[in-house]
């Protein structure tokens, strides 16, 4: 049985090269193919929003997402070719199909499905983008994963899938999900584990998009919740190479601050049958706040720049702690590809730090290894002027040295919107995490019981409080 289901892999792998062959006759693949793995109902919503961005940017139309003239593939498929993979062959006439590489695994299938039934061009291969288990892992982050070992990874060959939707060899992972729920923490921490100890895609490098819950807003349980976000900090300082941090709290502040202007940006909540936008509805802006950053992030290492998505693991290897929190600029983009949108967003307020640090920003004090990574989506050069206004905004905020700035240039197309997304990895975030895992220990003897019928132990789980204090201290 084994081997023939080794044949049946090689097989389809020669098959997956045949088709990568028959695809550069029509536009040559990106060299740095990246997967967006959705986990759970907040990483599915969120992952898919955030292609959904990529597309609209570029002025592809995400429910016929295709481009027309060579013209117009060559100069779009070179800035986000590498997240989004191409038909053989047009099923219009003079057009050539995209579908995302991507990947919406739950337990509950109904955010996946949702997704596919409403962008049935955009996700073509509808039976292998999506993995579905048997309902959810009732806010158990200990049941998310042996769930994910025995429905998912057991039942369904991943290894396998990825290679359907990437006949190229994965380069990087993108990981969206909730920190505070049982079903997304925990499929994310086991898809890392499973993809650093698989072989070839341990190679890949991985980017987790962890949302930390609003406590009193979000539905989640206080004291699991925090047990949960624990056991994902774990995971994301071993497997993930650049794990960044946003925090509802403050997307939720941000989208209601701009509501008026995030209103007029069209959303997939917008596109869904009316009668199930309610668990949606809610989370509209602060999705597409989220979205924006995560856009902003794939776009540095998808587009023709000096940056490889491989520089965020170098970047952060001795960082400590290397958790990455995003600084949105502009939140909404105002329509200028010229830089002098991002000082009038300044300016207008439009701007804001995706992380609840529960201080004033301003008074958070730098450690001597804080560092900033400086994404400047814009038309044309920077210049020195224009690099040091950065440099400045930045010293001026956080204090960070000179030389531990570094700044991205990423070309935008003829009329695509300027933005930056300003990544910062700061000792204070540290302090700002470690209340959570006291707030986990004191909850931990309440709960060890259901926890422990679904295999994680008591020793387990204190050697992820170790682990993390440790890291954080």
């Amino acid at each position: 049985m084994r081997c023939q289901k080794t044949k049946d892999i090689k097989a389809l792998q020669r098959e997956n090269l045949l088709m990568a062959f028959e695809l550069t006759k029509h536009a040559p693949l990106a060299p740095n193919p990246v997967i967006m793995a959705c986990m759970g109902h907040a990483g599915v919503g969120i992952g898919a929003e955030a292609y959904r961005w990529v597309l609209l940017d570029v002025g592809a139309d995400p429910r016929a997402p295709a481009l027309r003239g060579e013209k117009e593939q060559l100069e779009v498929l070179r800035r986000y070719g590498s997240t989004i993979l191409r038909f053989g062959t047009s099923y219009r006439r003079g057009e050539i199909p995209l579908i995302p590489r991507a990947l919406l695994v739950d337990l509950d299938p109904r955010s996946a499905n949702l997704i596919l039934q409403s962008y049935p061009d955009l996700f073509a291969m509808k039976d292998k983008h999506a993995l579905y288990g048997l309902g959810g892992a009732a806010r158990n982050w200990a049941e998310g994963r042996t769930r994910f070992r025995q429905e998912i990874e057991t039942k369904h060959d991943i290894q396998n899938r990825i290679q359907t939707i990437s006949p190229e060899p994965v380069r990087g992972f993108i990981v969206p999900f909730s920190m505070g729920g049982g079903t997304g923490g925990s499929f994310a921490s086991e898809f890392m584990h499973f993809t650093k100890n698989s072989g070839e895609l341990g190679a890949a490098t991985i980017a987790t998009f962890g949302i930390i819950p609003e406590f009193g807003w979000d539905p989640v349980i206080h004291g699991p919740a925090h047990i949960s976000i624990v056991l994902n900090l774990a995971y994301q300082i071993k497997y993930s190479d650049a794990p960044v941090l946003l925090h509802n709290r403050s997307l939720r502040l941000h989208a209601e601050r701009l509501r008026d202007q995030l209103s007029n940006r069209s959303s997939i909540v917008d596109e869904l049958p009316k009668q199930i936008r309610v668990g949606w509805h809610e989370y509209r802006n602060m999705n597409l706040v989220a979205a924006h950053a995560i856009a902003g992030f794939m776009s540095s290492f998808i587009r023709e720049t000096e940056w490889d998505m491989s520089n965020y693991r170098t970047w952060l290897a001795a960082a400590k702690p290397k958790f990455v929190i995003p600084w949105l600029i502009p939140i909404v983009p105002q329509g200028t590809p010229e830089l002098k949108s991002i000082q009038q967003a300044l300016r207008d307020g439009n701007e804001g730090l995706l992380f609840d640090m529960g201080d004033e920003e301003g008074s958070i004090k730098p450690g001597p290894k804080d560092s900033a990574c400086i994404l400047v989506k814009t038309k044309g050069l920077l210049t020195a002027e224009e690099r040091e206004f950065f440099k400045k905004l930045v010293q001026d905020r956080f204090q960070i040295a000179s030389e531990r700035i570094i700044i991205i240039k990423i070309p935008a197309l003829e009329r695509e919107p300027a933005s930056a997304c300003i990544l910062l990895n700061i000792a204070a975030v540290g302090k700002r995490l470690l209340p959570l895992v006291a707030e986990a220990e004191d909850a931990w003897d309440a709960y060890r019981h259901e926890y422990e019928r679904w295999g994680l132990t008591q020793e387990e789980f204190k050697q992820a409080v170790l682990e993390v204090t440790g890291h954080l201290g």
